[in-house]
């Protein structure tokens, strides 16, 4: 089984205008809400897959229960985690003209320590052998810098793998806790080794120093330019096909379900990462934070090609 966390998920509100305009009042064409948060990003793009997951995340309040709702009915096998504070809504706002957008991100609700210890006892009775677990996103207030750690070292002494993608501290401190994989993007790949990273040449040139952070494989994104998958001495870049994007917001989230599903069947690390930037560049096609369907990632997929390090 393949479980996904979110620790911070959000309602994601998403509304088209004419023209983003400073200092002016716009009007909304279209409105479109997504029920998001990086682990529900990653398990609404395995649905779309076929593959099953069961989706764990933090949900309260009023947009809790429309959250909740929502992916119960995209088929989201939901285990919620209840939290007396309100889930956090996410704003964008996408200019039709040029497709530039503005995201303004809430930082969530407080979590408290009886919440922390429901999640810790929910992963506990989950974790198992041969299960592979996706801890994905940014921690809300009151949540500890280590729980990633704790979580990682939990689920690995129950005989499970885990792929981590996190930022900042959160990654740091994930890390020592040896996850599969881990997937960065180059500013956050950049953060974790102090070198400056601005392209996947770089981070090829720089591979004895930035191969090996700490788990077993890196898989690291760069947009457009597509990614690298590594074990530490050999490494693969696989490049996407040009495509008109429409919003990127979601896409390294598809692009980790796509990884996962993959890396979960058995195939190996480089077929896994073209999957993974298949399902990215295809939800960097679709509006807000929607996830592709399974006939688009598999059109993308046929024209991702493979470079080797």
């Amino acid at each position: 089984m393949i479980f996904t966390l979110t620790l911070n998920p959000a309602l994601d509100k998403q509304y088209s205008v004419d023209n983003l305009i400073m200092n002016d009042v716009l009007h909304a064409k279209e409105i479109q809400l997504d029920y998001g948060g990086k682990g529900f990003n990653v398990s609404r793009m395995l649905a779309n897959l076929g593959q099953p997951s069961t989706a764990l995340g933090f949900l309260g309040g009023k947009t809790g229960e429309i959250m909740r709702e929502g992916l119960i009915s995209q088929a989201i096998n939901l285990i919620e985690i209840p939290v007396a504070e309100e889930t956090r809504t996410n704003i964008t706002v996408v200019s039709t003209l040029d497709n530039r957008h503005i995201k303004v991100n809430e930082k969530g609700p407080q979590i408290q320590k009886n919440e922390i210890d429901l999640l810790i006892e929910r992963v506990t009775a989950l974790a198992s052998p041969n299960n592979l677990w996706v801890l994905s996103g940014s921690l809300p207030p009151g949540v500890p810098v280590d729980i990633y750690n704790t979580l990682i070292y939990l689920i690995k002494s129950k005989g499970g793998s885990v792929i981590l993608d996190t930022s900042g501290v959160a990654l740091k401190e994930g890390l020592k806790a040896g996850p599969k994989l881990v997937k960065p993007n180059l500013f956050e790949l950049s953060q974790l080794t102090g070198s400056e990273l601005n392209s996947l040449d770089m981070v090829l040139a720089k591979l004895d120093q930035v191969g090996k952070v700490g788990a077993e494989n890196l898989a690291v994104s760069a947009g457009s330019y597509g990614a690298l998958i590594t074990d530490g001495d050999q490494a693969w870049v696989c490049v996407p096909p040009q495509i008109k994007e429409i919003n990127p917001v979601g896409a390294g989230d598809a692009m980790v379900a796509g990884l996962t599903r993959s890396y979960f069947n058995g195939d190996d690390l480089v077929t896994s990462l073209k999957w993974g930037v298949a399902c990215g560049t295809a939800a960097a096609m679709q509006s807000g934070t929607k996830m592709p369907e399974k006939a688009i990632v598999e059109e993308v997929f046929r024209k991702v090609t493979i470079e080797e390090g």
